[in-house]
């Protein structure tokens, strides 16, 4: 197997795993934060969704939807064993990364030719205030409006503050990777 179909297919297999630790975190915790409510995979889901950019910008728009089918289907199969939740959260996020996966790819249209840093902000700016609203109005309808809110306002802080700190990490992982992987790609 070349270096190219390991580092996509251990990408996958990441991103794959942060979404279902991300699914079943926030089907089981909620954290307080100041005047904020987080639900307790909102910081892995932020890397989840840095990752599926630099599948993306590494290995184009198909690796990147298998990787966003495998992690649903991967969620789903865990809340058909073991439920707690999961699932439900595991709908929402699925509705919520469709809407936000949509809005990702035309910011990273607009962005791609950007330096990473400003390709993975201003894509992750936009589509996680998208997949914030779109996931805390299904995944916490129950819960009065401003409780949703609250919930919105500390997940996108939080997420947009995981973005930040996965920023260095996609530069390390191409620092090392970029040479045998993709060549010519802009930094």
């Amino acid at each position: 197997m070349t270096t190219h179909r390991i580092m996509l297919s251990t990408a996958i297999a990441l991103a794959v795993l942060l979404d279902v630790s991300a699914n079943w975190l926030a089907a089981h915790l909620l954290l307080t934060v100041g005047p904020f409510l987080i639900p307790g995979g909102t910081f892995l889901f932020a890397l989840g969704f840095t990752t599926y950019d630099d599948i993306r910008r590494q290995y184009g728009l198909w690796p990147t939807l298998s990787a966003v089918v495998l992690g649903f289907a991967a969620s789903m199969l865990y809340a058909a064993v073991w439920g707690g939740g999961v699932g439900r959260i595991a709908v929402a996020g699925l509705l919520a990364l469709a809407c936000s996966s949509a809005t990702d790819l035309l910011a990273q249209r607009i962005a791609l030719r950007r330096p990473i840093w400003q390709y993975v902000l201003f894509s992750n700016a936009v589509s996680l205030l998208v997949d914030t609203v779109v996931f805390a109005s299904i995944a916490f309808a129950a819960l009065p409006p401003e409780a949703r809110l609250r919930i919105i306002e500390g997940q996108y802080l939080a997420k947009i503050a995981m973005t930040l700190v996965s920023i260095p990490l996609v530069y390390g992982v191409r620092a090392h990777v970029a040479p045998s992987v993709s060549p010519g790609r802009p930094a």
